[in-house]
């Protein structure tokens, strides 16, 4: 088999076509939740400690109420 005739037939495989294209889908996803991160990163973790002062807080004066 010449060189072309091997060219011409990776370039019409189309095996392994649709994993590729969950591959970049995925790496797409990835990204998009990467600059979700470092948008929204110091908002959610400034809230999710809030949220976990305010259950301190319930606990310990819950735990001196007679």
């Amino acid at each position: 088999m010449s060189t072309k005739q091997s060219l011409q037939k990776l370039v019409h495989d189309t095996r392994g076509a649709g994993f590729v294209e969950y591959i970049i889908l995925v790496g797409v996803v990835a990204l998009f939740c990467i600059a979700g991160y470092q948008y929204f990163g110091d908002k959610v973790t400034a809230k999710i400690k809030a949220q976990g002062d305010a259950v301190t807080n319930v606990n310990s004066s819950a735990a001196t109420t007679p």
